[in-house]
């Protein structure tokens, strides 16, 4: 009896391509809807942790007139150890809240002005792959110093100027990861922050 060494046949080739072209197509989407979700989700935390900010200063903050001289503020930070970003809360110069805001991989931005193009990453440090309020007191300077600092005004609310000019200190944030960007509207005049849109990169 003779072997059968024909192989695959133009139907049977064809097959198994569309197959995986079937499934190659339903792991991209997964990997995109995780990517959004990512996204998303760090958006939330980004909103609460503005919104408690803003709270906890005007509750225990003896106030500032910009970002130079007052003593309770929040600092979003990236960790390069373990790819995500933090809010850092200090009250009256003591570190008292370390939460993390993203898993790994999600960009924090940050934009002067109206314009969402304008955004640009968070600071960075290379700490731990872990970072808490237990951490080391060397490793928190140094996120806080790499970080990027939010503070509010202790008479209304307002968002603090980053200078002694009144500069403006940020007017949008984004969480982005893949081609999903999440925006967070914000209102430097009043202090409050509001879910803006999602938009989808085109390259």
């Amino acid at each position: 009896m003779k072997d059968d060494n024909r192989g695959f046949s133009l139907v049977e080739l064809i097959v198994v391509v569309a197959i995986l072209a079937i499934l190659l197509g339903v792991m991209a989407a997964n990997i995109g809807r995780i990517s959004g979700y990512r996204a998303k989700e760090c958006r939330t935390k980004v909103v609460s942790s503005l919104e408690n900010g803003r709270l906890v200063t005007l509750s225990k903050s003896r106030g500032g007139s910009y970002i130079g001289n007052t003593k309770t503020y929040l600092v979003f930070v990236r960790n390069n150890g373990n790819g995500c970003n933090y809010c850092i809360t200090i009250v009256e110069d003591q570190i008292t809240d370390v939460k993390k805001v993203s898993k790994g991989n999600v960009t924090l931005k940050i934009s002067y002005t109206k314009n969402a193009a304008d955004g640009v990453p968070i600071g960075s440090f290379d700490g731990p792959s872990g970072l808490g309020i237990d951490s080391p007191e060397d490793v928190l300077q140094a996120a806080v110093a790499a970080g990027f600092k939010v503070g509010f005004s202790r008479q209304n609310g307002a968002f603090l100027a980053y200078d002694s000019a009144g500069n403006t200190n940020l007017y949008q944030m984004f969480a982005s990861l893949g081609r999903y960007n999440y925006g967070i509207t914000i209102h430097p005049k009043t202090g409050e922050v509001e879910v803006g849109e999602r938009t989808r990169a085109t390259s």
